[in-house]
């Protein structure tokens, strides 16, 4: 169980089922951020700087869309704070595009939060990233493991529930425990075979239909 869902970007833009994404989440108490495929979706964001997968996956999306889950897109903040965490799909200082996988991205990002914690998502790999004695250092998040919080400044990724990119093609998520000031994260199997089948109906490109495969 559960009592919030946290989602950090995208919950449109690569897969078969949109709307229905759109619908779950919002059958829950939730905090949301932006993507850069849900404001693409919307056409708050031009496709020039997706790639032509992205792109084709993202005009797809956008006939797809109600009026309502389109304003429910467009009403989305880019930065969120809840319980000692900031949210952001990418960064702080670039909640759309940039990526924290690197020494340069991630100082930033800890120079950048008000909070003890930062989430992001963007990169789709899950990992713990501290700013240490001996400089910035990014571990691999290992599957239900706890994470003790504490006064340190961390910057955590789940991962990604729909495309995975850790060559682990299992659904990744991380549960952040208020009692036991803990965040774990997991994975999950799904019936990747059938969310390929979807996209093929609907001729998403192949090779985003491919890659779930793989991670």
């Amino acid at each position: 169980g559960f009592d919030q869902i946290w989602s950090l970007g995208d919950l449109v833009g690569y897969g078969p089922d949109p709307e229905e994404c759109i619908e779950l989440i919002r059958g829950y108490d939730h905090v949301a951020v932006a993507g850069n495929h849900d404001l693409a979706s919307i056409g708050r964001l031009g496709l020039d700087s997706f790639n032509p997968h992205a792109a084709a996956a993202n005009r797809w999306t956008a006939t797809r869309l109600s009026n309502e889950h389109r304003s429910y897109l467009d009403g989305l903040e880019l930065r969120q704070q809840a319980e000692g965490f900031t949210l952001v799909h990418g960064s702080p200082r670039d909640p759309v595009w940039e990526y924290v996988v690197s020494a340069d991205s991630a100082q930033a990002t800890f120079e950048d939060i008000e909070t003890t914690w930062c989430l992001v998502g963007h990169s789709h790999i899950p990992f713990v990233c501290r700013d240490s004695d001996n400089g910035v250092l990014f571990t691999e998040a290992v599957p239900d493991s706890p994470v003790e919080l504490s006064s340190e400044k961390l910057i955590i990724n789940p991962g990604g529930v729909g495309q995975p990119r850790d060559a682990d093609p299992r659904a990744s998520y991380a549960v952040f425990d208020s009692g036991s000031s803990t965040i774990t994260h997991h994975r999950v199997e799904y019936d990747i075979a059938a969310t390929q089948e979807k996209m093929r109906r609907h001729d998403l490109p192949p090779f985003l239909i491919e890659r779930l495969a793989y991670g």
